[in-house]
């Protein structure tokens, strides 16, 4: 029998991570039915060595640009491996190049390394769970874009995190959705 103080501490110690991948609705059922493969009709193809990886995002204002249905992925304690940036990427190269002789520039020694490539790198050396933090479209911010993370996840840890039954989200009645222009309204 634990306590409630010990219970608290476990809540505590305990890191869930939820994201999701969103695809089309008969997708979502193909998914749901057989996990996800390596075919165009699960979304997790890719022709080249990241065809084992599943992408998701845990913000939906990104992952409703690629698809209206949500296949939700939760984990408990997971070792997530993150990449830099790629506007950070941008400011080290940026930085690197005005810092960098011709001969480091053509050998690239010591160049900084681009978002997809360290999360391939992450993937090679055995990572399960990767993000690729403020990224979007290939990777590249671009304006005006919403922004979010990318959790990246090999194919087997991502069949193993389908939730298959999501809580479900609660909306208050009446209520209109804030415009991202509309400001908060200030309580008084």
């Amino acid at each position: 029998m634990i306590t409630f103080s010990e219970f608290l501490d476990e809540a505590r110690r305990m890191r869930v991570l939820r994201t999701a991948h969103y695809t089309t609705a008969s997708n979502k059922d193909e998914i749901m039915r057989s996990g996800f493969r390596d075919s165009p009709s699960t979304g997790s193809y890719h022709p080249d060595e990241r065809k084992d990886i599943v992408y998701t995002t845990p913000s939906s204002r990104v992952g409703s640009d690629y698809g209206y249905r949500r296949v939700d992925i939760k984990m408990v304690n997971p070792k997530v491996t993150s990449t830099d940036s790629p506007r950070d990427f941008g400011k080290k190269i940026k930085s690197w190049m005005a810092s960098s002789s011709i001969e480091d520039i053509n050998s690239k020694k010591g160049k900084p390394t681009s978002a997809p490539d360290q999360a391939k790198t992450a993937f090679k050396q055995g990572a399960k769970v990767v993000r690729v933090p403020n990224a979007h479209g290939g990777f590249t911010p671009r304006e005006g874009q919403p922004q979010g993370s990318y959790i990246m996840m090999d194919k087997e840890t991502a069949n193993k995190s389908i939730d298959r039954n999501p809580s479900p989200t609660f909306r208050a009645k009446g209520k209109t959705r804030r415009s991202k222009t509309q400001p908060k309204r200030k309580r008084k």
